[in-house]
Order: C-alpha cells, then sequence, then structure tokens
C-alpha cells in the first residue's frame, strides 16, 4: 500500500499557535519595562493574543512549513498507525493459515514498514522485515517508488517461500496488488 500521507497535520499548527498567544502575558514584565508609565489594558492583552493566534496558526497552515515544524517522531507514528489499519481494513490478517503481509509506504513522511501477520512474525523476525524496510527507503529517496516496491516485494517474496514454501494445496486468499491511498 502506497499513501501520499497519512495525515495533514493541522492540529500541529493550531497546537503552536495556541501554545505561542497563550505565552503572550509572559512579555508583561518586558514590556512594562519598556513602558513604565502605562498599564497595559485587558483588551489589548486579548487583542495581541488573538491576532498572535490568528497569525501563527495562518503562517503555519502553509503545508511547506506546516511539515517541517511537525515532529518526525510524530509523523512515523502516525504512519505506523495507519499501517497498522490498512493491514486491518485490506483484511490481510484474515487468512487461513494467518501468513499475510503488507509492505505499507507513505511518500510525505518518508516511511516504509513491512507489516507481517502472526504466524509469519513467530518464523521471521522483525529485524528481518527492518533490513529490508533499510534497503527500500534508499529507493524510495531517491524518487524510485516502483523500484524500491519491486525490491520490497522480490525480497519479502524469497524470505516468505524459505519459511512457508508453497504446497500444491495452498492458494491464493488475497489479490496481489497495490492499493494507492489518498
Amino acid at each position: 500500500a502506497v499513501a501520499r500521507q497519512v495525515d495533514d497535520y493541522i492540529h500541529v499548527a493550531l497546537h503552536i499557535a495556541g501554545a505561542l498567544s497563550l505565552a503572550v502575558p509572559l512579555l508583561l514584565p518586558w514590556l512594562g519595562g519598556l513602558f513604565p508609565w502605562t498599564a497595559i489594558p485587558f483588551w489589548w492583552l486579548y487583542l495581541t493574543q488573538l491576532v498572535t493566534f490568528i497569525v501563527v496558526a495562518g503562517v503555519l497552515s502553509l503545508p511547506v512549513l506546516r511539515y517541517m515544524v511537525t515532529p518526525g517522531r510524530l509523523m512515523r507514528k502516525y504512519a505506523h498507525h495507519h499501517a497498522a489499519s490498512q493491514f486491518l481494513a485490506t483484511n490481510i490478517h484474515s487468512t487461513r493459515g494467518r501468513t499475510g503481509i503488507l509492505i505499507f509506504v507513505s511518500l510525505l513522511e518518508r516511511y516504509c514498514e513491512v507489516v507481517a501477520d502472526t504466524e509469519i512474525a513467530a518464523k521471521v523476525p522483525q529485524t528481518t522485515w527492518q533490513a529490508i524496510v533499510d534497503e527500500m527507503l534508499p529507493l524510495l529517496r531517491a524518487g524510485g517508488v516502483a523500484d524500491g516496491l519491486v525490491h520490497g516485494v522480490e525480497r519479502c517474496g524469497t524470505i516468505l517461500a524459505d519459511q512457508f514454501p508453497p504446497g500444491r494445496s495452498d492458494s491464493n486468499e488475497l489479490p496481489n496488488h497495490l492499493i494507492v491511498l489518498d
């Protein structure tokens, strides 16, 4: 499954705008030192906080800036949750032998994960899947999404053929296709 992005992260812009606007009263001691002869009216403080929130939220609503200020850890967390959701939504977990596998890629987050069902996870350690992801990421970052996916599918297929050799009575319970998520 390939997703352009898993979230718009607009809440990050709103959180930052809210925090900065709430920090405006912390400037009062500094402003009082600059202008000791004047008291700052309450309405002015409220207006300053409101304007700060609107300006910061507006500036950070630009996608380029919003993605720059969004922590990478948060993006990876959201991408991981989305990968798990896709694993369930596409019914990969519903095979008879619990031997389904999903290769998930999110382009904006620059995230890749191999999600394996329980029987596969019992025989193949997570480090094996992480090694495949580590091989795929340079290809994906270089703009070769197709090359990265083909490499990942081939490597996963080799590992699965070794651990779970196909038998005569085995049938493919799931379609083998690319899922493009918008």
